[in-house]
């Protein structure tokens, strides 16, 4: 049976094992520079222009783009790197408890570090509005309004813009965005976690690996150029790669707003926290199975 105390107290010792972690630190700080360097072209039209902004509208512009969920996923990892510990103190403390508590552990530390890296990167991006006219009123501002008249370079924004002005608010966008970012990430936790249970820490970080570069190959463009799809054919290889990458159902622009065969955001949702749930139970029922080494340091096989 679980014991939710021990479970916690599992998670508290991991937490707390990360004070000493250079990845993790690092990991923040390259989250932190990857918002500045995303959010600097929006950021622009506002100062350039004088033009107010929306708290919230940076995060929006720029993650509902598939590849800046990407990057920040592939950053995640690097704190997940060494994670589950696997030396002999995490040995002994199994000792004190049984395995299904201490994955239960390891799952409550990956849903906590994904939740506190989802909220530095919101935050982040609300950061990067120093020096812009900011307001926090939920409606959308007059740098959006620009950004529909703004060069290719922004047409990730201007695409969100079309599909969420008439349709939703600053806050409603935000925490949708925001939603669909932290089940990605969380997956890819997940999925690390799960291979490095079956069988080892490599290769839980070469199956992470693995989905994000298949959802970077997955892209309705690359896609097509993936096949040699004439243009023609593009709505379809919308659809396929909408509802067969992961990375595209985290992706806001690639949902169903009323007028196509795309995913909705809620199925969305179920998708990725259906599949975060089956790799919960592929690790437990591997956990069985898991042995830990005596030997000291960290295990790497």
């Amino acid at each position: 049976m679980c014991n939710l105390r021990e479970a916690f107290v599992c998670a508290g010792w991991n937490l707390y094992s990360l004070r000493k972690n250079p990845r993790f630190y690092m990991s923040l700080l390259l989250g932190f520079l990857l918002c500045w360097l995303l959010t600097d072209k929006t950021m622009a039209i506002s100062r350039t222009y004088l033009t107010n902004m929306q708290l919230l509208e940076p995060f929006v512009w720029c993650y509902a783009d598939d590849d800046s969920i990407l990057f920040s996923a592939l950053v995640m990892m690097l704190m997940f790197s060494a994670f589950p510990r696997l030396d002999t103190p995490a040995t002994y403390l199994i000792f004190r408890t049984t395995r299904l508590n201490w994955l239960l552990g390891q799952i409550i530390t990956v849903f906590i570090l994904t939740l506190g890296y989802s909220l530095m990167i919101l935050v982040s991006s609300m950061v990067m509005c120093i020096g812009c006219n900011v307001f926090v009123a939920n409606n959308w501002s007059e740098t959006a309004t620009m950004l529909s008249f703004s060069p290719a370079s922004f047409e990730v924004a201007l695409t969100v813009m079309r599909k969420t002005v008439k349709l939703t608010t600053p806050y409603g966008c935000a925490i949708q965005i925001f939603l669909l970012l932290f089940q990605y990430v969380l997956l890819m936790s997940m999925i690390q976690l799960t291979f490095t249970v079956l069988k080892s820490r490599k290769a839980g970080i070469i199956a992470a690996l693995v989905i994000n570069f298949a959802g970077y190959v997955l892209t309705p463009d690359r896609f097509m150029t993936w096949l040699q799809l004439p243009m023609e054919m593009q709505y379809y290889a919308n659809l396929l790669s909408a509802w067969l990458s992961p990375l595209q159902h985290a992706t806001y622009t690639m949902h169903n707003f009323g007028y196509d065969l795309l995913p909705r955001v809620h199925t969305s949702y179920l998708i990725l926290g259906g599949i975060s749930v089956a790799l919960m139970i592929v690790s437990a029922i591997a956990m069985r199975r898991f042995s830990f080494n005596f030997t000291g340091g960290y295990s790497d096989e």
